[in-house]
């Protein structure tokens, strides 16, 4: 069976309702109220029905994410009180060493060689007197050493004279003219096999080009190395006196600036060639910055007042260790 269309059922049954009442109303009856609780959708009096809305699902709200606070840094608590600074350590300077007044002069000899070797066999009366047999000059060291002297420098001098600082009982100084190479093979060796050291006044031309018999560079070098003092002899080996201003600086000075740049250690002091030299050498050898110079004249007191002057004792090759010993004895002595 078909069912019909709901709205179209109400409508008759309320029909079929109505005719009831009326119905009742013409027998006499009461007549029969409808319910005032009908449903809505009959309430119209033209009996329209109303269709019930149908109700839309309210949207439910998506929740906002709440942005969370970066964390500000809290402010560090400035101190009421400043600290002190702490004070920089400083280094910690040994006290200068004091000495009593130094004296105006003293006596100190200061030896001089040129060759310790053997003779050549075509050696004449210069080469023979400039020569010392290697076995004699080692000879004149264990007499030295046995005796009591200590080796000093010129530079101890210079300081014994400006300063005060002391000498050892019986200073001696031990120097060598021109830088022949037996200053290396022979000189050095025994002047270390006893302790001692020497003062070597040597050429910057004959290192430079390495000619026979001289020092190079390198042996110079390596005896700066082992203790030995390198001082200035010029550039060449040539007579200082009556010379011109250019001249004297280029040998004087050119020798020392020479010297300071191949063995690395500062030259204090100057040996005139041959012993020969003026005023004008002398003013050039201190205005260059020596310290000092060295002669070939006689004599062992040495003082500021002669510093550019300083005298020597020449050793000769024919003297035998008692010539030598007695030559030591008879010098004054003081430092």
């Amino acid at each position: 069976m078909r069912r019909g269309h709901p709205a179209l059922m109400l409508v008759l049954a309320l029909v079929g309702v109505s005719g009831c009442l009326s119905a009742n109303a013409a027998d006499g009856s009461r007549p029969i109220e409808a319910p005032r609780s009908v449903d809505a959708t009959a309430s119209q009096a033209e009996g329209t029905v109303t269709q019930t809305a149908t109700t839309i699902p309210t949207a439910t709200a998506t929740a906002t994410a709440t942005a969370t606070a970066t964390p500000q840094p809290t402010d560090t608590a400035v101190p009421t009180h400043t600290p002190e600074p702490t004070a920089t350590p400083q280094p910690t300077v040994p006290p200068t060493a004091t000495y009593p007044p130094p004296p105006e002069s003293v006596n100190v000899p200061i030896l001089m060689y040129h060759y310790v070797s053997e003779l050549p066999p075509d050696a004449d009366v210069y080469r023979r007197d400039l020569t010392v047999l290697p076995e004699r000059f080692e000879a004149q060291l264990d007499y030295l050493f046995r005796d009591g002297y200590q080796t000093v420098t010129l530079d101890d001098i210079h300081a014994r004279l400006t300063t005060g600082k002391p000498l050892p009982a019986r200073p001696i100084v031990l120097t060598f003219d021109d830088g022949y190479k037996n200053a290396y093979t022979i000189v050095t060796p025994l002047l270390q096999r006893f302790g001692f050291v020497g003062e070597f006044f040597v050429l910057a031309t004959p290192a430079h080009y390495e000619a026979e018999p001289y020092l190079t560079w390198n042996e110079m070098q390596e005896m700066a190395a082992d203790g030995m003092s390198m001082q200035a002899h010029g550039r060449d080996h040539v007579d200082l006196t009556n010379r011109s201003y250019d001249f004297l600086v280029y040998q004087i000075l050119g020798g020392r600036e020479a010297v300071e740049a191949h063995t690395g250690v500062p030259v204090h002091f100057f040996c005139y060639p041959s012993g020969r030299h003026d005023a004008d050498a002398e003013a050039v050898v201190a205005s260059a910055g020596y310290l000092g110079a060295v002669t070939t004249a006689w004599g062992n007191g040495l003082s500021l007042d002669n510093a550019y002057t300083w005298p020597r004792i020449r050793i000769k090759g024919a003297w035998d260790l008692d010539r030598y010993a007695a030559v030591l004895s008879s010098l004054p002595q003081s430092n």
